[in-house]
């Protein structure tokens, strides 16, 4: 989500609402869950961190530590479901400016599960820290997102829950960073053909007066960030085809600057 310009990109496939809204909230840099209105005067500050993965009938579960006011609001409440807000925070894994990419927000009802055996913990949340857990039902009445794809206000929750994650989630964050530090030939080939574009800026500076860095990856392409002095640029570039999973990664990249070195 960023106030810099973005080339025009031709029509072709992308993820839905509903896709983008999933992985933002499943891979996002950090999810805060708060139940406005309650027990304030014993948690001051900042509402819990907490992760979240989405269950099979579209509701959100809720990892937070089990010492946490959200555990004790909603073990209180026992069968009483209490009206909660979830708001999570997409950032570029590589420093840049304009850093955050995407918002998600999620209006709904909160309610304590059963203890969780650990067997269900680990699939549910394979790489959570150390450290004891509880688990919370989260379920959906309003979800909106707002990121690179632009802003949707009103996800459909039955898309929702039926969509996948983007494939290359999970790798998203070490390809870019990898990209940063080892490829900088491979992103200012990008860069200068994202300012040689019919619609690119006619007054950008010359090649080697600008930084190029990698801000986003997904099953569609790449998208990476122009920066010179106090202005920015975004460009994507497309996969020949949308990849299915990180096996198919490599061949779509190398596939990807071969063609961008032929223009």
């Amino acid at each position: 989500m960023s106030d810099s310009p973005a080339l025009p990109r031709p029509a072709g496939p992308a993820p839905t609402a509903a896709e983008r809204a999933r992985t933002l909230l499943e891979f996002g840099s950090s999810v805060i869950l708060d139940v406005p209105g309650i027990d304030l005067a014993n948690r001051p500050g900042v509402p819990p961190l907490v992760r979240c993965a989405v269950l099979p009938d579209g509701a959100l579960a809720v990892l937070a530590a089990h010492d946490s006011p959200l555990c004790r609001i909603a073990s209180v409440s026992r069968a009483e479901e209490v009206a909660a807000l979830l708001e999570a925070v997409d950032v570029a894994p590589v420093a840049m400016p304009h850093r955050i990419r995407g918002r998600a927000t999620v209006h709904g009802r909160l309610t304590a599960l059963r203890p969780a055996a650990p067997e269900v913990l680990d699939g549910l949340f394979p790489d959570r820290p150390a450290g004891q857990y509880a688990l919370l039902r989260f379920d959906p009445d309003h979800l909106s997102v707002e990121d690179l794809w632009g802003a949707d206000c009103c996800v459909d929750l039955t898309d929702f829950g039926r969509t996948a994650t983007d494939p290359l989630a999970a790798e998203e964050a070490t390809v870019l960073q990898h990209l940063a530090s080892a490829h900088a030939d491979r992103l200012a080939q990008l860069g200068a053909q994202a300012v040689d574009h019919p619609a690119g800026p006619a007054d950008w500076p010359e090649h080697g007066r600008y930084e190029v860095r990698p801000v986003a990856l997904d099953r569609f392409g790449l998208r990476v960030r122009l920066l010179a002095g106090d202005r920015a640029l975004d460009a994507r570039f497309e996969f020949h085809r949308p990849v299915t999973g990180p096996e198919e990664l490599a061949e779509a990249m190398h596939r990807l600057f071969s063609r961008v070195r032929t223009h």
